[in-house]
């Protein structure tokens, strides 16, 4: 009997060892085909690494890092941190919270990876098991949102920022024109009866005010380049100049690069691509400034950035080059330039996501970015943009005033605008040849327009209570052939609805500020029109 009991409990145990076994064999095949990473370590040095983690790293075998210390494949930022993590869970005999780290590939590559670790008993002795899922692409995904959401943001706010800047900007403007005009009639007439003193005087004032007028029309063009980086779509694409946007991007840039280099443009040919203007705009700037950065300081006389276009000779793609004279990019790390988080900037000067961000940009408008680079002799940086297919030079821009005849009859216009000092200025500017009336509310502009017929009507986009849409249907029904007579004028729509409706609307527009010029070439385009009306 004794005998029978032994050789039942030697079978039991033995199926127990054969159940175990199995299990055994399955977890491992479970944790060797995996697509999670698992490392096993104990005290600093890696006990084991299924195939899938020894694949992704770029190693041939799992001898390859068997016995290899885990800082060897931890980014040596975490190293410290993930000791401190071990220590408390061995410490503590728990799991450690969800955290990350950066593994480092063998060719130098950095992923981003999501960390599970718990201690647990392996090969004689507790060690820590960390199961690791690769994050990078999300990471950089989500990186490419949030400035994606940034730059959208950051759009709306310098949008608003040009329409409160061209509001103002357009009175002064017209004022200043006024001022100039009555000082040009004062030194002709102080001239003709011989009183030289006040002449003299009309004279020099005439150059104050020429000056004050270059200084608006430097402020306007800012505003202007500003608003490249603004573009109300971020994915709205056209046919477009890259010199107009490299331009841009250069006077953004300018101050800095003024004090720390000479920037020369060497400006070929190049086919208009279709691109979205804001996007191009985000990448070269952000080229000029990676030039500006690698340039030592304190050599403004010697240190040189250029900027070149050209076609490409076969393809007939547009080629964009940003060179720079600096000490160059090290050949180790020239395959990691696009990685994101990548940089080689002191902390707090940059993120790392800046070329990988643009190499994005440039893909998703079917082109390449390149970089060469030889060290102590400087970068170049090659985008290449495909050409637009076809490009409609037929029609002109809605902003473009035709060439018409110079005579334009006296005319009744309304005038609306909710800035009192703009309003102003428009009516002191038209006053003289027009019989002008001016109103700063939407409601004050419809009292108006059920009393009086007006050949033209000069309104502004944006104003308090009322949407463009509004004001346009209420225009369409009280006056015909609203579009020939109606002129829109904005400083900036940074509203979503401001720029659908600027988008639908096939009236004329006057972009603030505008010179007495522009009020006088708009009303001589409308003035064949209203005239034909007002005979009927």
């Amino acid at each position: 009997m004794h005998d029978d009991h032994a050789v039942q409990t030697s079978r039991f145990e033995g199926a127990v060892e054969d159940a175990l076994a199995g299990v055994r064999g399955l977890f491992r095949l479970i944790v060797e085909k995996t697509s999670e990473l698992v490392v096993v370590h104990r005290g600093g040095k890696i006990l084991y690494a299924n195939p899938t983690l020894i694949a992704c790293l770029g190693y041939e075998n799992a001898e390859s890092l068997y016995g290899r210390p885990l800082g060897e494949i931890l980014h040596a930022e975490d190293v410290t941190r993930e000791n401190r993590r071990v220590r408390v869970m061995l410490a503590t005999n728990e799991a450690a919270p969800l955290y990350t780290y950066r593994l480092v590939r063998r060719d130098g590559c950095i992923l981003t990876v999501e960390v599970a670790s718990a201690p647990a008993h392996f090969e004689g002795g507790t060690a820590v098991i960390s199961l690791c899922r690769d994050i990078t692409t999300r990471i950089e995904t989500e990186a490419r949102v949030y400035q994606a959401n940034l730059m959208n943001s950051m759009g709306t706010l310098a949008a608003g920022v040009a329409h409160e800047i061209n509001n103002p900007l357009a009175y002064v403007t017209l004022n200043i024109a006024l001022v100039t005009k009555k000082l040009e009639d004062l030194a002709s007439a102080s001239g003709a009866r011989g009183d030289v003193e006040t002449q003299s005087l009309a004279r020099e004032l005439l150059g104050f005010c020429g000056e004050a007028l270059d200084g608006t029309e430097r402020v306007a063009q800012i505003v202007r380049d500003f608003r490249v980086f603004s573009s109300a779509n971020q994915e709205e694409r056209r046919p477009i100049d890259v010199r107009r946007v490299l331009d841009a991007s250069i006077k953004v840039a300018d101050n800095e690069i003024r004090h720390r280099a000479h920037l020369v443009r060497n400006y070929g040919d190049v086919p208009l691509v279709h691109a979205n203007e804001a996007r191009l705009g985000q990448v070269f700037l952000n080229l000029l400034v990676n030039a500006l950065q690698a340039l030592p300081q304190g050599s403004a006389q010697t240190n040189e950035i250029r900027v070149v276009t050209a076609t490409h000779k076969v393809s007939g793609s547009a080629l964009i080059e940003i060179r720079d004279n600096g000490p160059g990019i090290p050949p180790e790390i020239m395959n990691r330039v696009f990685e994101p988080f990548f940089t080689t900037k002191p902390v707090g000067v940059g993120s790392g996501l800046g070329l990988s961000i643009c190499r994005s940009i440039v893909s998703a408008h079917g082109g390449r970015i390149e970089i060469e680079s030889e060290v102590g002799k400087g970068t170049v940086v090659r985008v290449t943009l495909l050409p637009a297919e076809s490009v409609d030079l037929g029609g002109e821009p809605r902003s473009e005033i035709p060439k018409l005849a110079p005579v334009v009859p006296r005319l009744s216009v309304l005038v609306v605008d909710d800035e009192p000092a703009l309003l102003s200025a428009i009516v002191r500017q038209l006053e003289r040849n027009h019989d002008v009336d001016g109103r700063t509310s939407w409601k004050g502009a419809l009292e108006a327009l059920a009393d009086k017929r007006y050949d033209a009507v000069l309104c502004d986009v944006m104003m308090p209570g009322v949407s463009g849409f509004d004001i346009h249907r209420s225009l369409c029904e009280r006056m015909p052939e609203s579009n020939e007579r109606i002129v829109y004028m904005t400083g900036g729509a940074f509203t979503q609805e401001a720029r659908s409706f600027l988008a639908q609307a096939p009236n004329r527009c006057l972009e603030k500020p505008f010179s007495p010029a522009d009020l006088e070439e708009i009303l001589r385009a409308i003035a064949p029109r209203a005239r034909a009306s007002s005979s009927v």
